[in-house]
């Protein structure tokens, strides 16, 4: 577990950035009236992560927690299923399916998204309205695989995967498993080219990994650009000049866009 001693009015800015990373579960505990600790697991190689949060929050003081399993995965005990529209629900996958035409069962692991993130829920409902039944789908930055996975066993589609967290492959894995799907993990993504895109990772990415997301998607194909606050909608769609947006849709102060390359 890491924890991470911040200022009382950073602490939400910092759990909405680790919930966007990925993160299951966050404690947060009082220090004194100024300072707070936010507890969470970031799996075994977090340094990257770790970088990314100092640079964010330059006060912030990361240490070690060394920490039970049993003690840690209790948050197991009150995970809810999250629905995506009134036909689609993800679930987490020790739990029994709730009635519905579309249940996707989630195993996050360690440190990997359940689906519940506002980010998670526009991006899928997005990508079921815009994308094509049987269509190619790049879902980059995958995670537990929520978003290809679904578009997987939803829309019959062929799904690539990709991340760079060194244990997402094996997620990924267990997550088709649960769901009889198979998508297909990609090592390498310089040559891959489909008819839709999911990005669902962080402003900053959105914006740096710009080029690589349009030169994936085909001649009039079609990216779900989610993981950005309402105020960072403009300056991430600045860097997607060879699109066009056709929707976008909000949750919570989060915002998801579909684009059209031209």
């Amino acid at each position: 577990m890491l924890d991470f001693r911040i200022e009382q009015d950073q602490a939400e800015l910092l759990a909405e950035l680790l919930w966007q990373l990925g993160v299951v579960a966050i404690e947060e505990l009082p220090v004194d009236e100024d300072w707070v600790v936010l507890r969470t697991s970031m799996g075994e190689d977090f340094t990257d992560v770790q970088e990314l949060i100092q640079q964010s929050f330059p006060s912030v003081l990361v240490s070690i927690a060394y920490v039970e399993k049993s003690v840690a995965d209790t948050w197991r005990h009150h995970a809810v299923p999250t629905w995506v529209t009134e036909e689609v629900v993800l679930c987490p996958a020790w739990l029994p399916a709730p009635s519905v035409q579309h249940c996707i069962f989630i195993e996050p692991a360690d440190t990997f998204g359940l689906g519940n993130h506002p980010t998670t829920v526009l991006a899928l409902r997005l990508g079921l309205r815009h994308c094509d039944r049987h269509s190619k789908v790049f879902d980059f930055g995958c995670g537990s695989g929520v978003l290809g996975i679904a578009a997987a066993k939803i829309l019959q589609c062929e799904s690539f995967m990709f991340d760079i967290a060194h244990n997402a492959e094996q997620v990924v894995r267990m997550n088709d498993t649960a769901n009889h799907t198979h998508t297909f993990w990609q090592s390498d993504i310089r040559n891959i080219l489909v008819d839709f895109v999911f990005a669902n990772i962080l402003a900053p990415v959105l914006k740096s990994e710009s080029k690589i997301i349009q030169d994936a998607t085909g001649e009039s194909g079609r990216i779900v650009l989610s993981g950005m606050r309402d105020e960072q909608v403009a300056d991430v769609l600045l860097s997607y000049q060879l699109c066009h947006e056709i929707e976008r849709e909000s949750l919570d102060g989060w915002t998801a866009v579909v684009l059209q390359k031209n």
